[in-house]
């Protein structure tokens, strides 16, 4: 085995961090993160509904503003960041696991370096919490991401790659925040935060990409840190208590009408969720999570409702646990009735607690991998099975009706549009469609390869949301879905069904059937280790 070059950086330089020495807890002990909410504008727009204090990016007091509500920050200077990228074949916690992938690279004629990463979520001195995570990436670095997509695409039919982008020197400079309704105007540097009890911003996307995407203006609780982030622009990052972001978050992801168990079994999830993910998705944004279902939806203070911040208050501090780990429990809105295997949508190791299980409400399993056969699926697909998200049959509550059009759905494109939305998704240039052909089935029948035959060329796509998002203008409700087509008299396709079967990708809970078993009675704990088998409830702080 060759030797391998371990390469380590410090997690503040991967995460663009901005040098704050703000409390890492709040006074009860609950973590603080900072969650981005806007980030490449020109311009801000704040509303403040009181006084608020101006703090620099070392915590040290600037002044206090006493008079108007509506501010407008924009960038009087800005200092670039100075960047390398990288490209990654694999990311990971287990060291030894690193050094393997990286032999696998290096057997593939393709020398590789493991970049070890101190992730942020150290500040809290959680035990349970990962501390490193090590980046197997190719020995070359690129000046440009530009030069790095053209590497990816040339090694495509070898391996599989993802950008990776280093922030070797953070981007700086001075921020401007004028009065609307005053003549006041200041310079503050790049990192400092407005601290006030909450504020609003203007003009927030939501569900980008998806079928609900919208724009809205939101209410915050805690402070606003504005950076100026690597491409010179602004971000806007809410810094606040993770109970408190909770709030944002529960009402978020599952309507506040749902039965009390099951918004509990949300809050632990969610809980859980965002403390695994802090320092892995977003390395050089300038925050730990996103505001949207890339990490979770978080809607401040605008979706709070009495019964999900009740379900937060009962569940505060617990999380699950795989081993001595908290787990990643990730979950999707309508399973269709079978979970999915996590390496099926993700790249990653297989995780015990995150299992593809048949849904069945109080029927035995009979599938045992049979829907990864195109003739169980299509069954599966076009019957009614009886199963915890089934909305479609009996007696639903009025809560759940919204999820029957998720259970079993079909849409139908035309050729020349499903052909744009291929090439849009993936840079592709082959030509006419000629066939779409499902190579692989993870065991909820959701698609791991999928074959795009054109007039000029033939390629793959993988993992799940790769998939969803090129069958569809605002990505397709689940990738588990038969493929139908009609064709003209010349052997061409004309129009493209797809049936399909639930919303998400289908890994861990099930958030319409955690409702269904809450309705029938169910605790939060037989909720949780119903989707999360093997998963233990226990306080991570």
């Amino acid at each position: 085995m060759k030797r391998m070059a371990l390469v380590l950086i410090a997690g503040c330089v991967l995460a663009a961090c901005s040098g704050t020495r703000y409390p890492y807890v709040d006074r009860a002990g609950n973590p603080i993160i900072r969650v981005g909410l806007l980030e490449n504008r020109s311009e801000l727009f704040i509303l403040v509904g009181e006084s608020f204090s101006l703090y620099s990016p070392k915590g040290r007091f600037i002044r206090r503003i006493v008079k108007g509500h509506r501010w407008r920050a924009t960038i009087k200077e800005a200092k670039p960041a100075r960047l390398r990228f990288h490209l990654r074949y694999w990311m990971t916690s287990d060291h030894k696991l690193a050094f393997e992938k990286a032999h696998e690279l290096s057997e593939k004629n393709l020398p590789a370096d493991i970049i070890e990463q101190d992730l942020p979520s150290n500040r809290w001195k959680i035990s349970a919490l990962m501390k490193k995570i090590y980046h197997v990436v190719l020995r070359q670095p690129f000046k440009t991401r530009q030069e790095a997509e053209a590497k990816k695409k040339e090694l495509a039919r070898k391996v599989h790659l993802e950008i990776m982008e280093i922030v070797d020197e953070p981007a700086g400079g001075l921020i401007e925040v004028a009065g609307l309704d005053t003549d006041q105007r200041f310079e503050i540097e790049s990192g400092s935060q407005i601290v006030v009890d909450r504020f609003a911003l203007k003009n927030i996307p939501v569900g980008e990409g998806f079928h609900w995407a919208n724009v809205a203006d939101q209410v915050y609780r805690g402070n606003l840190e504005l950076l100026i982030n690597t491409r010179g622009l602004l971000t806007a990052v809410n810094v606040l208590p993770i109970e408190s972001y909770l709030q944002g978050v529960v009402p978020s992801e599952m309507r506040p009408d749902f039965p009390l168990e099951a918004l509990k079994a949300q809050a632990i999830a969610a809980r859980s969720q965002v403390l695994v993910k802090v320092g892995r998705q977003h390395l050089n944004q300038g925050y730990d999570v996103c505001a949207t279902v890339h990490c979770q939806v978080y809607s401040g203070m605008m979706r709070e409702s009495e019964q999900s911040t009740k379900a937060i208050k009962q569940t505060a501090g617990l999380v699950l646990f795989a081993g001595d780990r908290i787990l990643d429990a990730v979950y999707s809105g309508v399973c269709g009735g079978h979970t999915e295997n996590n390496e099926n949508v993700w790249s990653g190791n297989q995780v015990p607690q995150l299992r593809g299980i048949f849904d069945g409400r109080g029927s035995p399993d009979l599938l045992k991998g049979l829907l990864q056969q195109e003739t169980y699926f299509r069954k599966w697909v076009t019957g009614n099975p009886p199963v915890y998200c089934n909305t479609v049959d009996g007696d639903v509550p009025e809560a759940l009706r919204y999820t029957q059009k998720y259970f079993r759905w079909h849409v139908q494109v035309e050729r020349p549009r499903l052909e744009a939305f291929i090439r849009k998704a993936t840079g592709e240039h082959f030509g006419v469609l000629q066939d779409l052909v499902v190579l692989e089935r993870g065991v909820s029948g959701r698609i791991k390869k999928l074959q795009v035959v054109g007039s000029l060329k033939t390629f793959v796509i993988e993992k799940d949301l790769n998939i969803r998002k090129a069958l569809s203008e605002t990505t397709l409700y689940s990738s588990a879905v038969i493929i139908e087509k009609e064709m003209d008299a010349n052997g061409l396709p004309v129009t493209f069904r797809f049936y399909g079967a639930g919303w998400g990708h289908g890994v861990g809970m099930c958030q319409t059937g955690a409702a269904r078993m809450a309705y029938d009675g169910k605790k939060v704990e037989e909720i949780l280790h119903h989707y999360y088998r093997g998963a233990r409830i226990a306080p991570a702080y």
